[in-house]
């Protein structure tokens, strides 16, 4: 009786249990739909998030959840004002029942699989670094990176990506067929929106998005290539890159091309400089928070540069270090740095002059410099250039120019300077200090004014190398042959001539180059060895008629200098000069009046003082007015008697006598000091 009973028992047992699994069995091929409610209960409570996921539904279990819908929605945070996360249509999704239950404290959730037909998601991040794609947004639970994919088909998807930390506006769209059973992924992916403000477009094709974004040292390079264009600045890469959202690498060739590289600052958010149109080749390389940049060609305006550098990310602050090197630099390609117009093409420039010939109004430009920008980084470069263009008014570039370029606390500078030109030298310091304005912009206070210190010493430069000053050639001279190792017939000779030597001392503030001129104080000298003047010149200086016709009939014979010297005084934009003649056997030429930087305004006398008899010597001062761009030159009509001429030159004695320390004579001191020692005897006999 009792084994019947027992027999009974197992046989009921065994009965349920094969029910039980055939129900299970049954309702796990059917796909559990009556599950549907709460399957979704159950993921709004683990990702505490409003979930709505609506029929045909199935649900497989076995092995891992593989969830099926035709339609599943989740809501973005409570605190964003967005209508959901992710909208998904035609809807597969495969979980690891480890990545649900066990997931470490801050790891990334991860999802084995998901595909849709239609994906439309919106990527949220605000300023203080909470994102939709964040599912733990209590202060108290740890902060977890963007999902890990294993798995990702998307025949038609688009994000919308919303990022207050980077500015980004843009709506991405994309498909991609990916995963571990394809055996050629691919992925595009198209962008179209703004960032900081910049119309941005662009586009991606890569060997698949997932790959990339493993988040493993060890990932396997992508290869990716795509474009972006940025207001005006366009790019294109070609390369692969590696864990993006881990540890992020990248390698490739980057071509850019730009009105300015101020834009890609802009874009990448380093210090880079306004420029003429750009076209850059770029070698890149990172791997951990370090950028290997080599840049074999880049042409910038007429410029051809090149160089090698690294940025490190690493730190308070980013730091570039590397070196400058190019074969020819134009200045007027950096001359939007400092707010002037971009230089125009000669043939823009021909046709304008053709049109129009009203030249511009001002020399030194007003545009706000952008000296928030020095904020973004450090910077330790060496420059060394084979060539420097410094523009029309000069006959010999700078060749070479060697320096150190940095950027620090906010602090421009190049220093150690080392350039040659001319058979002379250049040396010393420029620097733009925008530590407060930088400090008082991030803070939101009002701006305060950059200091800008220019220290240079010019020494044995022969002036009529350097400089493009020189008559008219005459025009029935170019018809005359040139003979061999003589200059030609139509080479003018130049006004002056000589080794300079001199030093200056200049400081001041401004927000704009004409600001900096309006302020600008300190001291300047020059001195100019083994010199010689145009003869011409001087005797028109002296108004001496008859020895200037005699030397137009003759030709215009150099007359050698015995002290050509100038001490200049800056106080608020205003240059004086304390002590300014030129002194040759024939005359002694004195400059005195002012020189308005700020107002770019002329009001310079010169007299001189002849030393030979001659009937008809006039010795009217000479006034040099107007503006820098269009100076005038005219005769006062009140003669000057000699003695007032004198007495100028007497008066220059006591400040000669303190510039001329200040000089640095080249090398041939003692010989210079004496000859400008003589002219101040002579001049003392003279006053007696």
């Amino acid at each position: 009786m009792q084994e019947t009973q027992k027999s009974n028992t197992t046989k009921a047992i065994v009965w349920t249990v094969a029910v039980l699994v055939a129900i299970v069995a049954v309702c796990e091929w059917v796909g559990w739909p009556f599950l549907r409610i709460p399957f979704t209960h159950f993921l709004e409570k683990q990702l505490e998030r409003t979930v709505v996921i609506d029929a045909p539904f199935s649900l497989h279990a076995w092995g891992g959840l593989r969830l099926q819908a035709a339609h599943v929605r989740m809501s973005a945070p409570a605190s964003f004002q967005q209508p959901y996360f992710f909208d998904a249509h035609g809807v597969e999704i495969a979980l690891r029942y480890r990545d649900v239950w066990q997931l470490p404290e801050g790891a990334a959730y991860r999802v084995k699989a998901i595909r849709a037909m239609q994906l439309d998601a919106h990527m949220v991040r605000t300023i203080d670094g909470k994102a939709t794609w964040q599912f733990d947004l209590d202060d108290n639970s740890p902060t977890r990176p963007f999902p890990v994919i294993e798995g990702l088909n998307v025949r038609q998807g688009q994000v919308n990506v919303q990022d207050a930390m980077t500015g980004a506006a843009v709506l991405a769209k994309f498909t991609t067929e990916e995963g571990s059973a394809d055996a050629s992924p691919h992925a595009k992916v198209t962008l179209q929106g703004t960032l900081k403000k910049v119309p941005l477009r662009g586009m991606l094709e890569t060997a698949g998005f997932l790959p990339a974004v493993t988040q493993k040292p060890d990932s396997p390079p992508v290869h990716s290539s795509g474009w972006l264009n940025y207001g005006a600045l366009s790019l294109r890469f070609d390369g692969s890159v590696y864990d993006m959202f881990g540890q992020p690498r990248v390698k490739g060739r980057l071509d850019l091309v730009g009105p300015s590289l101020g834009d890609v600052g802009d874009l990448f958010d380093i210090t880079l400089p306004r420029t003429s149109a750009f076209k850059v080749r770029a070698d890149i390389e990172k791997s951990s928070a370090q950028w290997r940049v080599t840049v074999p060609a880049a042409k910038i305006g007429r410029s051809a540069l090149a160089g090698k550098f690294t940025y490190d990310t690493e730190g308070d602050k980013p730091m570039l270090r590397g070196t400058l090197t190019g074969k020819k630099l134009y200045l007027a390609d950096l001359a939007p740095a400092f707010g002037a117009p971009v230089a125009e093409p000669a043939s823009v420039k021909e046709h304008a002059t053709a049109t129009s010939a009203s030249p511009p109004a001002k020399m030194f430009p007003d545009t706000p410099l952008d000296f928030a920008t020095y904020v973004r980084m450090h910077a330790e470069v060496e420059v060394d250039l084979d060539n420097v263009d410094l523009g029309n008014a000069f006959r010999e570039p700078i060749a070479p120019l060697k320096g150190h370029l940095s950027l620090l606390n906010n602090k421009l500078s190049l220093s150690h300077i080392d350039a040659r030109t001319a058979q002379g030298s250049l040396a010393g310091e420029i620097f733009i200090d925008a530590h407060e304005v930088s400090a008082t912009q991030a803070a939101g206070a009002q701006a305060l004014v950059p200091d800008w210190g220019i220290e240079l010493a010019v020494r044995d430069i022969r002036l009529e190398k350097w400089l493009k000053v020189a008559p008219t050639p005459k025009q029935d001279a170019r018809t005359q042959p040139d003979t061999p190792g003589k200059p030609s017939a139509d080479t003018p000779q130049p006004y002056i001539s000589g080794l300079l030597n001199g030093r200056s001392r200049l400081h001041g503030q401004g927000r704009s180059t004409r600001a900096l001129m309006q302020s600008l104080n300190g001291e300047l000298a020059l001195l100019i060895r083994q010199g010689k003047v145009s003869h011409l010149l001087i005797e028109a200086a002296g108004l001496d008629i008859a020895q200037a016709v005699g030397v137009m009939i003759k030709g215009d014979q150099p007359l050698e200098m015995q002290c050509a010297a100038m001490g200049w005084k800056a106080k608020q934009g205003i240059l004086t000069p304390e002590a300014a003649l030129i002194d040759t056997k024939v005359t002694t030429l004195v400059a005195t009046g002012t020189v308005d930087l700020g107002q770019e305004q002329l009001d310079l006398t010169l007299r001189a003082r002849p030393k030979n008899f001659s009937p008809l010597t006039v010795r009217s001062p000479i006034r040099v007015q107007g503006t820098f761009m269009a100076p005038e030159v005219s005769i006062n009509k009140a003669p000057v008697a000699a003695r007032v001429a004198g007495a100028a030159l007497l008066a220059l004695i006591n400040p000669f006598a303190a510039i001329l320390p200040f000089l640095d004579p080249g090398t041939s001191d003692a010989a210079n000091n004496a000859d400008c020692a003589d002219t101040l005897q002579q001049l003392k006999k003279q006053g007696h």
